[in-house]
Parts: C-alpha cells; structure tokens; sequence
C-alpha cells in the first residue's frame, strides 16, 4: 500500500512538470519549392519530442540562413498544438545561364568567367561580380568597350531562374602608342623595351600594365634614381575608338651615388660581422635592390645568433646638389632567443635518437636560423626521410622557444632487379636490396648481384653511422668480382677475379669535416684469355708489373663536405683526399701507395638548374723495390671519368701511374615530385689523361696517346627511392688517328650512381 502510495505522488508531480513544458509535436518547413526538406531538418537542432526553446529554434532559423539557399526565414511555435513552424523565403534557382551576342570570346570561357553557376542559388553580388569578370575577359583580348546587359527571369510557379546575357562587343581596341613625358637620362625607346606586358598593336591589359610600371620604377631605383615616380599615366583613343595613347608622365629626380656605408645600435656583432653583408660599395651607383640584398644578410647574420627579432633600418641623408646618399643601417637588436625543448613528432618506425643526432640546435644554446636548416638537411641526407618542418613554440618564457620537427618518413628499402647495356660491361642483370634504416636505428645495408658477359659481382656491405651512439660511423663490407678487362687498346684480354674486404671507422670531426682509417685485404687473380688478340697475349706477357696475389692495405682519408643533399647536391662542395698504403707488413705480397684527390663544386644558378665541376687526381707508386701491380694501375675512358671513349682508350692503355680529370655537367629538372626531382637532364664536358711517367704528361688537347682527351654529351638522370639511375651519351673530341681498335665516336652509357 505504501509503494503504491509513492507511485502516484511522482506520477502527480510528472504529471504537473509535463503540463507547464512545452514539447514539440511536428517540425515543419513552409515555402520549400527546390531544396528538399531533409536538407533543411538536419541543419536544425529542433525535433520532434524535444522541449521546445526558443533560443534554439532562433539559433536554427540563423543555421538555415547559412545553407545559403534562402533570402529570408521566420520560425512560430503553436503553444496548443506543440507545432515548430520554420517559414522560408527560397533564393531563385538557376536553371540555365545564357549568353547572346558573343563572336569574339567562346561561351566557354564566358561559363568559366561566370561567378554565377548553374544548378546554384541566385545571389545578386555574384551577378554584379560576373559581369565584372566577363567585361575583364574581353578588355584582354582588346574589347574594352564591351557592353554587357543582363536580363534575369524568374518562373513564379517554380521559382526557377534563366539568367541571359546580352553582351555588344564593339571595335576591338589595341594600343596605337606610347608616350613618355619627362625622361631625360635614357632614350625613351630603351624605356619602352622594359614594357613586356604592354606593346604597341596589342590589346590593353591593366594587371599587365601595372607590371610594366613596377618594371619602370625598378629600373630607376637600381639605376640611382632613388627619388623615381610615375607621376600620372592616362589613355585616349582615336576618333572611332580604335586605338588607344598611352601617356605616361615620369618624375626621374636626381642621380645618387652612394657616399659613406655605416651601421648603428649593434652590440652582439662586431663591425665586421656587418661590413661583410654591405652588397654596395662606397663610389658606385645607388641600387635598391643591392640594399635588399645587404639587409636580408645582415638579418641572416643576426639570426644565426639567436637575433630572430631583431630589427634593422636604412636610412638615407641625400644630398641632391652633388649627387651623393650616404647610408645609416639603424639596427635595434632586441632580446636574444634561445632554444628550450627540442621535440620531433611523426616517427613510425625509426628511433628517436636516429633524428636527434642529426639536429645541431641544443637545448639552451641561441637559436640559430642557419643551424635549424642545416640540421634539415642532415635529416634528408639519411635516405629515408620524405619530409621535415621545423617549428617554433612559444614559451612562458619571452625569449626562450621550444622546437618541434616533424617529420615523414618515406621508404627505407627496395629489392630491384633490372637489366642494362653499357659499351664497358655490355649486357648485366642485377638484383639489388639496399635499405638505409635496418631495425630503425639508421644502420644501412646493401647486397648487390650483377651477373652479366663481361662482369660478374657479389657485393654485400652495412654501415653503422653512429657506432656506440659515437659521432663516428662504421662499415664492412665484403665483395667476390670477376670481370674480363681490355688490355693495350685490345677487348677482352685477360680475366681478373677479385675477392676481399674490408673495415672502415669514420669520426666526424665537425658537421663539414670527416676522417676515415681503415682496412682491407683481397686476393687477386689475373688469367689470360685464349681467345684473346695474340698482339694484346704479347704486351700481356711481356710486362714486368703482372699482379700478385694478396694485398693487404692500410686505408685513409678526409673529406670537407658542405653540399645540401648529398644524394643531388643543388650547392656546396666536397674536398677530399684518401690514401691506400698496400704493405708485405700487414701480411700482403705487394708494396705501393695510391693516392687520390677529389674536389667537387655545385653552384645554383636559376631555378633549379646547377652548374658542377669536378675535378679527379690520382698517383700510385710502388716501393721497395717493387713495381705497381698491372690491377692498381689507372684507366680512364668511359662512364666515371670521360665520356665519348670506351674504358681504357685514353692515355696509357696498358695502365697508368698518374691521371686527371675534369667533369663539368650542368643540370636542369625536368619531372618532380612532392618537390623533389625525380627526372634530371644534364649537358656535360669532360676531360683528362692518363701518363706511365710524369716526363709524358702532355696538358694539351690533341689526338697523340699523351694528349688530354675530350668529350661532351648529354644524359639523363633517374632518382630512384634508393638509387640514382644514369643513361649517358658522350661523343669522343679527340679521338686518337692511328686508333687500332676503330672504337665509335660516340658512346652509350648506362649505370647506377651518382658520377661525382
């Protein structure tokens, strides 16, 4: 009896709560002709069986109005029946759009011009814009008298739209002349050259002509005419509207050169740090963008020591009477910047410190600009990184920031196989697998089987480019080469088999400059071929130097690199020089020292075009009392050194002591993607020689075996995600006259790598 008594006192109470709400019964939308109901219900809040505010229903009749479909929305709320009413006002619908009177420009483009659509809701400001568009598009092409009238009609019962455009072109103008008031440095002629966008005979263009204009005032400024200015410009036409006078009014002003350079309010810098960005001279003409450039040096010479706010402002003290501007950098430094937290974000499966290590920026240290790109570069020189963006976070503290580096990985490791020709190994299959970030932790390794007619190759290496978390790195490697080699100017001579390895241990002294000490051992085997040509049998025979059997050597180098990117360097440059000192002390059968120099330049030029030089010196000798081995010796012709000759036709054929080479390529991109190059072309020009003795060099171009050889061709590059692909042709300027072998002019190439 109690339970129930309970019972009926909370029905009585709901009964009351429910009788003072109001709920809503039904949603309904009134007016609807061409949107559809259910686009208009679920962009409100509002629904049936809901309590009804009327805040919400204000803030959905405020929701619908942002569909963009209505011009007007009113909402009422029937108290009795618990009925929402939204009443609606619908934009017109356009149905067609069309245009009339058009001969000179194709409804294409005018449809393309039109900001009004069909199949969209009509809205005057997107017709007053349309015709705004459409009456640009004609004064381009010269119609800039085109009359455009618009006539709109609505179908009342379906409130459906028919937009027709009723367009008179007129005479088609084009610009008859242009005049110049007001120069009197230059001839007004060399003035009119500086106009691209606006010539004679050619329609009108406003955005055009205002390029011109700023073409013009460029000129002055960096011609001394700091005070330069385009006074007024007007156009007037000809009787029948045909042709149209530019007159352009110009106030050229005094010609300054500049006077005294000096620099105020730095502290953090010394005078020199400053001196060095000055782009202009005391005695030469005044040039804008010469100031440009020496402020956006100074700038970058703040930033690299944490001056990222800092401030800088020219100012001039002209004196017109005799020509001259002195110059004021007025520089506020502002407060330092120092680097807080370093994090780095979107890491799959590479380990943190694999992408820490490479970051130059400290905790604590002043921010530098030039150290945050640099550590970029490190990051994309691991191989395996398709991105990275640094950013800045702002601290509690002012002049302390934190950074973020996010970065993308991309793929770590392939397997291919392909097959290639080449005038030096013919036909060769591979199968390649390279992958630079074995369990994440940045460790590279490659395995490589080439099998083809004249070369055969088994080559396995790993490297280690942080051993024992040491800014140093190590590599092994391991290789069994067999390969049929010319001799004297004679194919297919001799078979040589290579069998070794090797150890390698690379500290970085610095972010640029790198040693490497190291170890190898190979066994070598020469062999005559049968069917070799009995003349190359003879010189083979005769020779005093044929291999022996072990080498056992002691490996060193050093290198400076600064390039950008090391798998296609776009700038910098890379100085190296290593040493091989084979001993019968380290258990070995033979004695020399080989020693090379390599010194490689890339400079940009324009967009992404590069310009590179490298340059290739080499020298071997033999000690107590033994010769160079005939395997050590070197040859050049061919893909590595110059192109346009086959492999050992340059120089001494039967092997040389000395050798040098130049390569000069100039690179252009041709596909990219996510901006990176994926399709280079490349114009080059090689040269070199090759000498037994240093009594033989001979510096000059000719067609004598002493002489250096040249070649010029060009090619095609192909980054792969793991290697580069090179196809090469070089045409041979200076092939030898008495050539026994009769070897081709031109040569083909086809290999793996980057050539320098």
């Amino acid at each position: 009896m109690r339970k129930l008594l309970v019972a009926c006192m909370l029905l009585l109470c709901a009964s009351i709560v429910y009788a003072d709400t109001d709920v809503i019964s039904a949603v309904n939308i009134v007016g609807l002709k061409n949107v559809k109901s259910k686009d208009v219900l679920s962009a409100i809040v509002s629904k049936k069986q809901y309590i009804y505010s009327e805040e919400n229903a204000r803030d959905d009749a405020r929701a619908v109005l942002e569909l963009g479909y209505f011009e007007d929305i009113q909402f009422d709320f029937n108290t009795n029946t618990g009925v929402l009413v939204f009443n609606v006002v619908e934009k017109p619908y356009i149905e067609n759009i069309e245009f009339k009177g058009n001969k000179q420009v194709s409804r294409g483009k005018l449809r393309k011009a039109s900001v009004l659509k069909e199949k969209e809701y009509y809205e005057p400001a997107k017709l007053e814009e349309t015709k705004i568009k459409i009456a640009e598009l004609y004064a381009d092409q010269g119609y800039a008298d085109a009359d455009i009238e618009v006539y709109p009609t609505v179908n009342e019962q379906t409130n459906k739209m028919t937009i027709n455009f009723l367009i008179t072109e007129n005479n088609k103008i084009t610009i008859g002349d242009i005049k110049f008031t007001g120069i009197e440095s230059y001839k007004p002629r060399k003035i009119l050259k500086l106009m691209k966008e606006t010539r004679i005979n050619k329609p009108f263009k406003i955005e055009g002509f205002r390029t011109d204009q700023r073409a013009i005032e460029l000129f002055y400024r960096n011609s001394g005419f700091m005070d330069f200015s385009i006074e007024d410009s007007s156009i007037t036409y000809n009787e029948n509207r045909t042709k149209m006078t530019i007159s352009i009014e110009i106030a050229e002003g005094p010609k300054y050169k500049v006077g005294e350079i000096t620099a105020e309010g730095y502290e953090a810098l010394k005078e020199k740090d400053i001196t060095k960005n000055f782009k202009i001279k005391k005695g030469a003409i005044y040039a804008q963008e010469k100031i440009g450039e020496t402020l956006q040096g100074i700038y970058e010479s703040y930033s690299d020591i944490g001056y990222l706010q800092a401030s800088i402002n020219p100012q001039f003290d002209k004196e017109p009477e005799t020509g001259i501007v002195n110059i004021i950098f007025d520089i506020k430094e502002n407060a330092r910047v120092y680097v807080g937290n370093i994090y780095v974000d979107g890491l799959v499966s590479t380990k943190d410190k694999v992408i820490r290590r490479e970051v130059l920026v400290k905790s604590g240290d002043p921010l530098s600009a030039s150290k945050v790109r640099r550590s970029m570069q490190r990051i994309y020189n691991l191989g395996f990184i398709d991105g990275v963006e640094p950013k800045l976070l702002p601290t509690q503290t002012p002049n302390i920031t934190d950074i973020s580096f996010n970065v993308t990985e991309g793929r770590p490791g392939m397997i291919s196989a392909g097959a290639g020709y080449s005038s030096v190994d013919s036909f060769v299959a591979s199968l390649q697998f390279q992958y630079l970030n074995l369990f994440g932790l940045g460790q590279r390794i490659n395995a490589l089987v080439e099998l083809g007619q004249v070369r055969q190759n088994y080559q396995l290496d790993w490297t280690e480019p942080w051993i024992f978390d040491k800014d140093a790195s190590l590599t092994l490697s391991v290789y069994n080469i067999d390969r049929i080699r010319d001799y004297y100017g004679y194919s297919s001579v001799y078979d040589e088999h290579r069998l070794g390895g090797s150890v390698r241990v690379g500290p970085r002294i610095s972010d640029t400059v790198s040693f490497s000490i190291g170890y190898s051992f190979e066994n070598v085997k020469l062999n005559l071929r049968d069917d070799a040509n009995q003349a190359a049998k003879n010189q083979f025979n005769s020779a005093t130097d044929i291999s022996r059997d072990n080498i056992s050597s002691l490996l060193l180098s050093a290198a400076y690199d600064t390039r950008d990117f090391v798998f296609d360097a776009s700038k910098g440059q890379r100085q190296s020089i290593s040493f091989q000192f084979a001993t019968e002390y380290l258990g070995g059968d033979v004695n020399f020292v080989k020693t090379r120099f390599r010194s490689s330049w890339y400079i940009p030029t324009f967009w992404k075009f590069v310009l590179s030089f490298n340059l290739n010196f080499a020298e071997v000798e033999g000690y107590g009392g033994q010769s160079v081995p005939i395997n050590e010796y070197f040859y050049i012709g061919g893909v590595d050194t110059v192109r346009g000759y086959k492999y050992n036709h340059i120089g001494q054929e039967a092997g040389a002591r000395y050798m040098g080479v130049l390569n000069v390529e100039y690179k252009f991109p041709i596909y990219a993607e996510k901006n990176k190059t994926i399709l280079q072309g490349a114009f080059f020009y090689d040269i070199g020689g090759s000498w037994r003795f240093l009594e033989d060099v001979d510096l000059n171009l000719g067609s004598s075996h002493r002489s250096l050889k040249s070649g010029v061709g060009f090619g095609i590059r192909f980054a792969t995600p793991m290697f580069p692909l090179r196809l090469d042709w070089g045409y041979g300027l200076n092939h030898p006259l008495d050539d026994h072998t009769n070897d081709s002019k031109s040569e083909f190439y086809f290999t793996i790598g980057n050539m320098f």
